[in-house]
């Protein structure tokens, strides 16, 4: 497979290992490899070629960022799959996670930590397990199932999260999610708030869901 044919797929993206100088060389002199018009995109082009198939979407930010975690391992090697996870994971399906200060997540098998990207800034967790079961594809994307995505994200949230904590919690029941399945992704944030008429703070997730439901 050509080098246009990969970056098709994949966004519009091409890692370093995925061309060789004489191609980069050939598809810099056509145009087809050039360097991005915004200067946060062309902070990463240390670790990622843009093509002129990239359409710099929000979407499209999210695969490149999964691809330059390990930016010397092509997808198609990368098995386990790795996955993008926590608020990103959230991010991605469109759910409103405020300014939440969570870390970048991204689930890895150990096999591929030697290859992560250490000074990307990204947060690596390392799982022996991950099967197919863990994540979902979003847009191409693997990305973290939401249940264990919110319970990842609601580790991070202080004081000033309350309004997309609630509406986190409320945009996944009306996405099918039961009540104690939502009761157990926002528990890490049970002693977060307090209620105004007692001033106790709830202790797990039912009691945190019920704080929800009165504000």
């Amino acid at each position: 497979m050509g080098y246009r044919e990969i970056a098709a797929q994949q966004r519009g993206f091409l890692l370093h290992n995925q061309v060789t100088e004489e191609e980069y060389n050939e598809a810099v002199a056509a145009g087809f490899i050039g360097i991005p018009p915004y200067e946060q995109d062309q902070a990463v082009m240390e670790y990622v070629h843009y093509t002129e198939l990239a359409k710099y979407s929000y979407i499209d930010a999210y695969y490149r960022d999964w691809l330059i975690a390990f930016p010397t391992i092509p997808p198609e090697k990368r098995h386990p799959t790795p996955y993008i996870a926590g608020k990103a994971a959230l991010g991605i399906r469109h759910f409103s996670t405020g300014g939440v200060a969570a870390p970048y997540l991204m689930i890895t098998p150990p096999e591929l930590m030697p290859h992560t990207n250490k000074n990307i800034g990204y947060t690596y967790i390392v799982d022996e397990n991950i099967t197919t079961n863990d994540w979902t594809l979003v847009n191409n994307i693997p990305v973290e199932n939401i249940i264990p995505a919110m319970r990842k994200y609601y580790q991070y949230v202080d004081m000033d999260d309350f309004e997309p904590a609630v509406d986190i919690a409320f945009s996944a029941h009306h996405q099918g999610y039961s009540w104690d399945e939502i009761a157990w992704a926002i528990e890490p944030a049970a002693g977060v708030w307090y209620r105004d008429k007692t001033g106790k703070r709830p202790t797990n997730g039912k009691e945190l869901l019920e704080l929800f439901f009165e504000e």
